[in-house]
């Protein structure tokens, strides 16, 4: 029983988690103006962001029943479940917080860069030249979309 509750909680609480959050962005987002596909109001983005949210939640509900029917349908099966994967979360956690907290003193162009230098961390098996490859791309086409683009007040290189 423990091992059917720990499965439920690995595969379907993230799902439901996901879906539960576009539902409360959905709600949110109703008291705003929607406006229509040529003069989109304030609500609209928010609407459009929670209605993809929910499907991806859909999804990974799907995905989940269908390994627990897999799972289900051959009885002898105890294989154990592998140990929850902290290394991902901790780099993934570490390289957002390098990121909020350098890119406004050394620029973007950097700020990126350490992101994707100690999200790489995650992975055991890493090749150093794809990862300088996208961070670079990351880098250069950040700085085109969110600097010149939308003109975002940060600068490229140097303190903002």
């Amino acid at each position: 029983m423990a091992a059917l509750n720990r499965y439920l909680i690995s595969h379907f609480l993230p799902g439901a988690v996901v879906v539960a959050t576009g539902v409360a962005i959905a709600l949110v987002s109703l008291g705003y103006p929607m406006g229509n596909l040529l003069r989109p109001g304030p609500g609209f983005f928010p609407m459009v962001i929670a209605v993809l949210l929910s499907l991806l939640g859909i999804g990974v509900l799907a995905e989940a029943r269908v390994a627990y029917r897999a799972r289900s349908a051959a009885p002898g099966d105890t294989e154990a479940q592998p140990p929850f994967p902290w290394r991902p979360v901790l780099c993934t956690c570490a390289g957002v917080l390098v990121f909020a907290l350098t890119v406004e003193r050394i620029g973007f162009v950097p700020a990126s860069c350490l992101l994707i230098a100690i999200t790489a961390f995650a992975e055991t098996e890493r090749s150093w030249i794809r990862l300088a490859l996208v961070a670079l791309f990351i880098a250069l086409f950040g700085s085109l979309v969110f600097i010149w683009g939308l003109g975002l007040p940060l600068t490229a290189f140097g303190a903002s």
